[in-house]
């Protein structure tokens, strides 16, 4: 472990994270909210002295070249989260004067794009804390460290291990030779799709400010709103309009670069994408016709007035309410908890599937629910022709056994630390649909759940206790689990 080395990225980091700070300072200034901007000076000025002081303490002699390990990899990530999850909750705590834990809470959702919050009343908030809210969401949504790579091209190769440990999914292909220009391209097609999305909003009525926050915020599939009633504050076209784009956000960006270059076909090529494409067809068509033919009440979010739902008013609160809890965003609409009980069956076991590999959505990942589908099908088909021998493929190709190994393996650690966190947060005279559905979806990325945390409600009614385990598992799941648990074995650090 070379800890040096470790030390002198983390203080380079630190250095980065202190000058997006500057952007929500500019937001302040903007609005004239000289308080605020103040508060965030402060924690850039603090940030920056502590990144450079730690990187110069730390770095390596003159004309050594950096080279990381895949051990230091995974240390540096999981130790860079934790490190930007304590920065970007002090704007929080010195500014809207909430205590540590909730600080460090609504970081934590933020960085790891699940959006839940504890913010009883987000619009009386500033301007400034309004945009770091989105603006954490945005940068941690594709990635600290694949941020960082695509601005300290210095790293050298050591920035693929970087990129492997933090990376989610269960590919981590380069779409370009050299990691650093890997890290820019995807980051390109980020900030396009977001500049696209910010430009429609806008065109649809929005203000500028209230476009760019949304944007980012559903681009990284985060969650997090300028408004209290989310996104039913908005028109049924702009509802349309970002469901479209929670999909495009939790699609592996490896294709969206590849459709630059090759054309429509190359999502139809990928046997992901068009099954996870078909999965929430399925699940919005059934959802869709349980509001419709079971004549529900159609309701938006934090709105009493009740009436029939029409077809498509049923399409949409369907599509939008299970694509965003599917991507892991969680905006929402309308308040599921008063749809029929197989509904919210089904969306819980979209919650827990997520989006595709690569992307940034959380959850298990579409691609491993895939694998082991297909697993469970090769099993039956052994035992009904025992002499037969079917590889498991995807897009042609077969997975090797240390591949499937370790599918299965992050499965069963994904159910088990689901059960733990339920049984834990159960201590806490929690309610058992709100204490197994608040740690799926945490460890999901998602934000809102079901019981006394539900789309109309927040993470404000919960202990200390309480949100610093939540605080936890955002970023357990958010690093895809194997990075934070490393940390904590003796062996890893020898």
């Amino acid at each position: 472990m070379q800890l040096k080395n470790i030390l002198f990225i983390l203080g380079l980091l630190a250095c980065c994270l202190a000058m997006l700070i500057l952007f929500p300072s500019a937001v302040s200034l903007l609005y004239e909210e000289y308080e605020t901007l103040e508060g965030f000076l402060l924690c850039f000025a603090g940030t920056l002295v502590g990144g450079i002081v730690l990187a110069f303490a730390a770095k390596p002699p003159k004309g050594e070249k950096i080279q990381l390990t895949p051990r230091d990899g995974v240390a540096i990530v999981g130790l860079c989260w934790i490190l930007a999850t304590f920065i970007c909750a002090m704007p929080y705590i010195f500014i809207t004067d909430v205590s540590f834990s909730k600080g460090m809470f609504e970081s934590a959702s933020g960085l790891s794009t699940t959006g839940g919050s504890i913010y009883t009343d987000v619009e009386i908030l500033p301007k400034g804390i309004l945009f770091w809210r989105s603006f954490t969401q945005w940068f941690g949504g594709l990635g600290i460290i694949v941020f960082s790579l695509a601005l300290l091209p210095f790293i050298g190769a050591g920035g693929m291990q970087l990129y492997k440990a933090e990376a989610s999914g269960v590919s981590k292909d380069k779409v370009a030779p050299k990691m650093i220009d890997t890290a820019r391209s995807l980051w390109g097609i980020y900030v396009f799709l977001t500049a696209m999305l910010v430009c429609i909003l806008y065109a649809q009525g929005l203000n500028l400010f209230d476009a760019l926050t949304h944007a980012m915020s559903t681009l990284s599939t985060g969650g997090f709103s300028t408004k209290n009633n989310s996104v039913a504050a908005f028109s049924p076209l702009t509802q349309w309009t970002i469901t479209l784009f929670m999909f495009l956000g939790s699609i592996n960006f490896s294709l969206h670069f590849l459709f630059l270059h090759g054309g429509f076909k190359k999502y139809l090529q990928n046997e992901e994408c068009v099954y996870y494409t078909l999965f929430l067809a399925a699940g919005i068509a059934i959802i869709a016709s349980s509001l419709y033919f079971g004549h529900a009440q159609a309701q938006y979010l934090m709105s009493d007035e009740k009436i029939p739902y029409t077809a498509e008013r049923a399409l949409r609160d369907a599509a939008f309410q299970l694509v965003s809890l599917t991507t892991s965003t969680g905006f929402a609409t309308a308040d599921y908890l008063n749809w029929p009980i197989s509904t919210q069956i089904l969306l819980l076991l979209y919650m827990i599937t997520g989006g595709c590999a690569g992307s940034t959505a959380g959850g298990l990942k579409f691609m491993r629910a895939l694998i082991i589908f297909k697993l469970i099908r090769n099993e039956l088909n052994r035992l009904s022709h025992p002499r037969a021998v079917e590889r498991i493929k995807i897009n042609g190709l077969p997975i090797d056994d240390v591949a499937l190994k370790g599918v299965l393996i992050f499965f069963t650690i994904y159910i088990v630390s689901i059960l733990l966190g339920t049984l834990t947060l159960s201590t806490q005279d929690l309610d058992l649909e709100t204490s197994f559905s608040a740690t799926i979806s945490c460890i999901s990325n998602v934000g809102p759940a079901f019981g006394a945390l539900g789309p109309s409600e927040n993470f404000s009614i919960l202990n200390d206790f309480d949100l610093f385990v939540l605080s936890f598992f955002m970023l357990y799941g958010r690093l895809e689990i194997f990075t934070i648990l490393l940390l904590f074995m003796p062996k890893f650090w020898r």
